[in-house]
C-alpha cells in the first residue's frame, strides 16, 4: 500500500498527574524510546495518547503536555 507508515509500538504502563489533581493510569507508546523521560523530553507532540482499561473497555485519553506534572512508569 503506497503512502503507509510503520509506526514502531512499545507502550509502557504510566501514571500522569495532572494540574487539576487528577492521576490518569494507563498506557503510553513511547515509540522508539528506551525511557519514558525520553519520550517526555524529546517527542515533539504536543499530546500524550493514554489507552486506559475501565471496567472492560479500552478508552483513550488525549492529554496536553503543558498541563502534566509528573509521570512515571508503572512496570
Amino acid at each position: 500500500m503506497e503512502g503507509s507508515q510503520e509506526w514502531e509500538v512499545n507502550f509502557k504502563r504510566v501514571a500522569i498527574k495532572m494540574s487539576d489533581d487528577l492521576v490518569v493510569q494507563g498506557k503510553v507508546n513511547i515509540r522508539g524510546f528506551s525511557r519514558l523521560s525520553d519520550f517526555f523530553r524529546t517527542a515533539d507532540d504536543r499530546f500524550v495518547v493514554v489507552v486506559s482499561d475501565q471496567d472492560g473497555q479500552q478508552k483513550v485519553m488525549l492529554l496536553n503536555k503543558n498541563y502534566i506534572i509528573w509521570a512515571e512508569a508503572t512496570d
